[in-house]
């Protein structure tokens, strides 16, 4: 397990000194965009001096770095791949942009806004971890909580299946820190997808929930090729309805739930951890709403991060039903729309089944995932910030 300090201890040790290396900065008054970036939409406030916090990276790897600052001021940007740890000077400006270019693309990177004086700065990361292999690969940092406090980045991420990751996909998880990877796919999903690709020596926690007959009914229905049979399958909400069932087992099994309860509790013990199912977008979207509503963060917030992989699945998914287009096994590949993306519906069955079984989400907590109030002081001590 590796032990991070707290935000008011980094600052406090913080040193102004710059790492070696060679990195190029430019500053600007107002906000900008890096097209075909990834960004943060929810970055820690700090105490009050620095909101709106973001970062994005473009595709030659150029950062840019904007914020809003209700005391405007000289600003220090400092660059790490550590959340916690932040040495490493990359511009100062009065404005509240920054560009950064230089840094190792290989590497994932975090950056602290920091001003003059006695207020505190922000963490902010983009969102995406850059994973060539596993695009909706994510960090569940940077949201903001109850009490002015943010969930911590670099501490848990959620992530689609990690069978198809390349090698310097590899390389840029073994900067993370892992301390555990969970995974929640069955045998057969692991079978036919490939074994998760991890750095060497993070231990793998085999978690597996079923996917509630979804694989055998998509399998009936590509593997007919008949388009009258396939919308009788798939077809008038029969597709979203199979997935708020499985959403509804989430909450009603008692395996699913002593597995998703793992997760917390490795949480809770100050692990940093990776879990994934395949798509990244149901186990994995249930279990980040877990976390995220567990640490008090809103209701709209949560939702905006479970609806987040659709986005990110985007391109694979078109691809997937053009595929089968073209392979003559479906005229009408869209009726698979429900299967490959999230729907809100989803979700809000999810949190219905909830309030019905136990009426309260901390009710849910404690009984349903056997979470005692300690475990749940400590897994917010973990992963909350200032």
């Amino acid at each position: 397990m590796r032990i991070r300090t707290t935000r008011l201890a980094t600052l406090a040790v913080t040193a102004a000194l710059t790492l070696g290396g060679t990195v190029a900065v430019a500053a600007s008054p107002a906000s900008a965009a890096t097209g075909g970036g990834d960004s943060d939409v929810s970055a820690r406030a700090g105490l009050g001096s620095i909101t709106g916090a973001s970062a994005t990276v473009g595709p030659d790897g150029t950062y840019t770095i904007t914020w809003t600052d209700r005391w405007p001021g000289p600003m220090r940007v400092y660059a790490s791949t550590d959340a916690d740890r932040f040495t490493r000077l990359v511009g100062t400006t009065e404005g509240t942009s920054l560009t950064v270019s230089g840094l190792d693309p290989a590497k994932r990177w975090y950056f602290d806004i920091t001003p003059a004086g006695p207020r505190a700065g922000v963490v902010t990361a983009p969102r995406s971890l850059g994973l060539q292999g596993a695009p909706n690969a994510r960090d569940l940092g940077g949201y903001r909580a109850d009490s002015g406090r943010t969930v911590k980045y670099g501490q848990v991420f959620r992530t689609d299946a990690l069978g198809k990751l390349t090698d310097a996909d590899v390389a840029r998880l073994g900067g993370l820190g892992l301390d555990v990877s969970a995974d929640f796919r069955t045998d057969i999903e692991i079978t036919g997808n490939g074994v998760n690709r991890l750095p060497a020596g993070i231990p793998v926690e085999n978690l597996p929930i079923a996917d509630g007959n979804l694989t055998a009914i998509t399998n009936a229905a590509v593997g007919s090729r008949d388009p009258i049979r396939q919308k009788e399958l798939l077809g008038d909400g029969k597709a979203a309805a199979a997935l708020e069932n499985v959403y509804r087992g989430f909450v009603d099994d008692p395996a699913q739930r002593a597995q998703f309860a793992t997760v917390l509790r490795d949480l809770a013990d100050g692990r940093t951890v990776i879990y994934n199912c395949t798509a990244g977008k149901d186990r994995t979207g249930w279990m980040s709403a877990i976390v995220l509503k567990a640490l008090g963060v809103d209701d709209a917030t949560v939702q905006a991060d479970f609806l987040a992989s659709n986005d990110n699945l985007r391109a694979r998914n078109e691809a997937t039903k053009a595929g089968l287009k073209a392979a003559g096994l479906m005229q009408d590949p869209s009726l698979m729309d429900p299967l490959l993306y999230v729907q809100k519906s989803y979700l809000d069955t999810a949190f219905a089944e909830v309030r019905s079984r136990y009426g309260s989400f901390d009710a849910y907590l404690r009984e349903g995932l056997d979470i005692d109030p300690i475990t749940e002081l400590r897994l917010r001590a973990r992963l909350l910030t200032f």
